[in-house]
């Protein structure tokens, strides 16, 4: 599976990197500037947050309390309140692994849940990953991840989230992960679903979540040997729904990551309106993915994303969504 946040990321959450450099306290300075006094310096505070990558924002984060004794969330959600560039602007202001707890809590709120995010979040992630998502949860909010989400899905979505937050995937080991043993996987996938009347999910699951990214492309190859489609189109057959979604997504991340991450964010503008807030998130969690102007996305829709953006959103959240866009991740 393909890690989507940078592994000086774990550094920083295991408090192995502790020193800051003279762009951060600077950046720190200029959003504290940009919201003191009478009103608010969007301009300011979207060429501060706007082009930092996910270890930068992360410094960022830690460092504003330490100089400031506030919480830079806190700051600017009282700065910004609850608009779409205030949505925004709170999750840049968060170490990763928060912000993405805070998505999962916000998909929890209200009437209902919002599959869709959590399908973000949870779905097509590597077991470093989880493991952090669910500490992280609990610190946050004293609920267990895996009991809270049982709790807000149901019926093949809630088992297959289930699954993904057991993090159990195989490491590759080519001594193991053999043609053989991929042909035996296609075939009880393809048994336990084009094969037999009713489906058995838990097998077709197993294989999605246990196999590493390279195993599963021969899985794949060794499927649509046997079935004449891949197994991506086999899950959309066996399984309806959410739990469809969330299994291909997750397929699909190990398979084509980049092209999965450019459909998910697609899919937030396409249609009547834009989901502003999926928007935000998808491009917050995919950053890793997109490169200098995401040419994934621009091969795959015959456009850039910069102007489909530019045609779906305006004025300053449309500016910070731009400079969110262009950032520079170093893996």
């Amino acid at each position: 599976m393909v890690c989507l946040w940078p592994e000086a990321i774990f550094d920083c959450q295991a408090g192995n990197a502790t020193e800051y450099s003279a762009d951060i306290d600077d950046i720190c300075e200029k959003i504290r500037i940009a919201t003191k006094g009478w009103g608010t310096n969007e301009k300011e505070l979207i060429a501060a947050l706007g082009p930092l990558g996910p270890v930068e924002r992360y410094h960022v984060a830690k460092r504003y309390e330490e100089q400031y004794d506030t919480k830079l969330v806190d700051l600017l959600k009282k700065e910004c309140g609850g608009s779409d560039f205030g949505n925004a602007v709170q999750l840049l202001a968060r170490p990763i692994e928060e912000a993405e707890c805070s998505i999962i809590k916000k998909a929890c709120s209200g009437i209902g849940t919002n599959e869709k995010l959590v399908i973000l979040v949870v779905s097509g992630r590597t077991n470093k990953e989880i493991k952090v998502l669910k500490k992280t949860f609990f610190k946050m909010y004293g609920e267990d991840l895996a009991v809270k989400l049982a709790g807000e899905l149901k019926g093949d979505m809630e088992r297959f989230v289930t699954a993904c937050l057991q993090a159990e995937e195989e490491e590759f080991d080519p001594e193991v992960h053999t043609e053989e043993k991929a042909e035996e996987d296609a075939r009880l996938f393809d048994k336990a679903g084009r094969e037999r009347f009713g489906t058995d999910e838990a097998t077709l699951f197993r294989v999605i979540c246990s196999s590493p990214p390279e195993y599963l492309k021969m899985v794949n190859l060794k499927y649509v040997e046997r079935a004449g489609y891949s197994l991506a189109r086999s899950v959309e057959k066996e399984l309806d729904g959410d739990a469809a979604k969330a299994a291909t997504h997750a397929l699909n991340m190990k398979l084509k990551p980049e092209e999965t991450a450019a459909l998910f964010i697609e899919s937030t503008m396409k249609g009547l309106g834009t989901d502003e807030y999926g928007l935000t998130a998808s491009i917050l969690m995919y950053q890793a993915l997109m490169g200098t102007g995401f040419p994934a996305y621009e091969k795959e829709y015959g456009k850039s994303l910069e102007s489909r953006v530019k045609g779906e959103l305006k004025g300053d959240f449309e500016k910070l969504i731009l400079e969110m866009i262009d950032a520079e991740v170093k893996m």
